[in-house]
């Protein structure tokens, strides 16, 4: 399937999923060129990230009863590299790799969760432990500062903070994305009722 002029072939990348993230991107504030050179970041340092299965398997889970675990981790990624690139243009140090891989990982301990948390407070506390787990297994030298990021990315909900940029630039992604998904769905249900 072509992407912005790339063809991706990842078996998860639908139409779906590519309107999803070019309705993302523009309802976001940013522009068609800023989403492939994202895009070209993210298959640069994610590519066996997003060939796994369990990536893969990302996209059949809901979450936020508006998007997938796929789709929300996509709607992280291209949070944080906004945040990461403006870092940059301010001669701040960010490695891109690092927020790229980070983003990817940090909810894959929450596939299954409906078979393995009794509910939604442990599973606040538990994937994120879970998510470390499968980096060491599936994806083993993996940078400890990607993992550090990934088990702390609760924070403040879990009280252990990050120790890196790349741990703050997770948070920050992953609280937006999931704030802005969870208003799509108060302004469904608002337009519903």
């Amino acid at each position: 399937m072509n992407f912005l002029g790339k063809e991706v072939a990842y078996k998860w990348f639908t139409k779906e999923v590519r309107d999803d993230i070019i309705t993302w991107q523009l309802e976001n504030g940013r522009t068609l060129d800023d989403t492939v050179k994202a895009y070209c970041d993210i298959e640069k340092y994610g590519k066996a990230i997003l060939e796994s299965d369990l990536f893969a398997k990302g996209f059949e889970q809901s979450h936020h009863k508006v998007t997938t675990v796929g789709g929300h981790t996509l709607h992280v990624v291209f949070t944080a590299l906004e945040a990461a690139y403006e870092r940059q243009k301010r001669e701040e140090s960010v490695n891109i790799e690092y927020v790229v891989q980070a983003c990817l990982l940090h909810d894959l301990g929450i596939i299954g969760r409906y078979e393995k948390y009794a509910n939604n407070l442990i599973c606040c506390f538990r994937h994120p432990v879970d998510s470390g787990k499968i980096i060491n297994d599936l994806f083993p030298g993996t940078a400890n500062e990607v993992t550090n990021a990934v088990e702390r990315h609760m924070f403040p909900a879990t009280i252990i903070p990050p120790t890196s940029v790349t741990g703050l630039i997770l948070i920050k992604a992953d609280k937006s994305a999931s704030l802005k998904e969870t208003s799509i769905l108060r302004r469904k249900e608002v337009v519903l009722a």
